[in-house]
């Protein structure tokens, strides 16, 4: 297999609760960034006030290491206009559409990936953002809710619009994160979609992205979520033959910067160990003995616990595991059974961030 082309870029998936403002910038401190990154989704809401703490882990002003696409989760496009507005005001020409998100207590709200179920109210949101972002406007997809056939049937209506790209997660929203990704299902939608189309869903390791490659070789824009939070190391060995090995004391350092990071922003010990929680339930997956570490952190009840078991699994590291455990994609097209997990969170104020 060849190597990538040049023209290849990654971009950090929204991740609630992982990837928001302060992980983006230390992750691009500590290891090889992401070539741009969608943040977590902000809701819309009723009202033209908006409140400061809303906008936060968007806002330049307070330092965007990558480049950020803001996202908007909602089904009324008057709310949406305002949300656009102030992004604009911010200085942003691009945001997204979460149409995508697969949690049963948001489709159900005919938002995310419910959004679709209704094709007159996916219009009048595509129509708000376009209008409102003229061709800087994106919409982040799955292949249906129940089954792989509603997005193919929303396609002719996604393309009469002048959208920036699509970014489609090949799941429908009932499969959530587990199970095979439909590559056939998502190869129809990709003839059929006349924008430029972001492929997301299993891109884990550099094994996988070869066999993307070689299956999709008209995609050169992919989207990395979970694996990031896995493998801080991630966008690295997915674009090296041979990268730098996996460092344990860069990984302690980042960890140390972002829990000190987290202690700033973030109200009180309680919530600053919740989102240090978050990351590890992810992060040991890339550890040797990750179950027993991830025990030992999930049972934490204070700061100082926290740090004396990290400090131990630092000062006797394990080592990492290989990336034959961590591959999401296998030759035969079938779907290694997805241990990545995700905690589902609404709102946007994760952990009582201070204003």
């Amino acid at each position: 297999m060849s190597e990538p082309a040049q023209s290849d870029a990654f971009c950090l998936a929204p991740l609630r609760g992982v990837t928001v403002r302060t992980f983006r910038n230390l992750h691009a401190l500590w290891f090889t960034p992401p070539d741009c990154a969608v943040a977590p989704f902000i809701p819309t809401f009723a009202g033209e006030k908006i409140k400061p703490l809303l906008l936060k882990d968007v806002d330049p002003e307070l330092g965007q290491a990558v480049p950020v696409v803001p996202q908007v989760i909602g089904k009324d496009p008057a709310q949406l206009r305002t949300l656009l507005r102030a992004f604009k005001a911010m200085g942003y020409d691009c945001a997204d559409l979460n149409a995508g998100c697969p949690y049963p207590f948001i489709v159900k709200k005919g938002r995310g990936a419910g959004l679709m179920r209704d094709e007159t109210s996916f219009a009048r949101m595509l129509e708000a953002g376009c209008e409102e972002m003229p061709h800087g406007f994106s919409v982040k997809v799955r292949l249906g809710i129940d089954r792989s056939d509603l997005l193919a049937a929303r396609m002719a209506l996604i393309n009469s619009f002048p959208l920036r790209e699509v970014t489609i997660h090949a799941r429908t929203a009932r499969q959530m994160y587990e199970g095979a990704v439909d590559l056939q299902a998502f190869t129809t939608a990709l003839e059929a979609c006349r924008h430029p189309v972001v492929y997301n869903g299993d891109l884990r390791t550099r094994a996988d992205f070869l066999l993307l490659k070689m299956r999709l070789p008209q995609i050169t824009r992919w989207m990395v979520g979970r694996a990031a939070a896995v493998d801080p190391f991630v966008f690295a060995r997915l674009t090296s033959e041979m990268p730098p090995p996996r460092d344990p004391v860069r990984l302690k350092g980042f960890l140390d910067d972002y829990l000190a990071a987290c202690e700033e922003e973030l109200y009180g010990p309680v919530s600053v160990l919740g989102r240090m929680k978050e990351l590890w339930s992810y992060l040991h997956q890339s550890l040797a003995d990750g179950e027993r570490i991830w025990k030992g952190v999930r049972v934490c009840r204070a700061l100082h616990e926290y740090r004396r078991v990290v400090d131990a699994v630092f000062a006797s590291f394990p080592g990492f595991v290989s990336d034959v455990a961590l591959r999401g994609l296998h030759p035969d097209g079938n779907d290694s059974t997805c241990f990545l997990i995700e905690v589902p969170h609404e709102g946007c104020d994760d952990h009582h961030e201070r204003p």
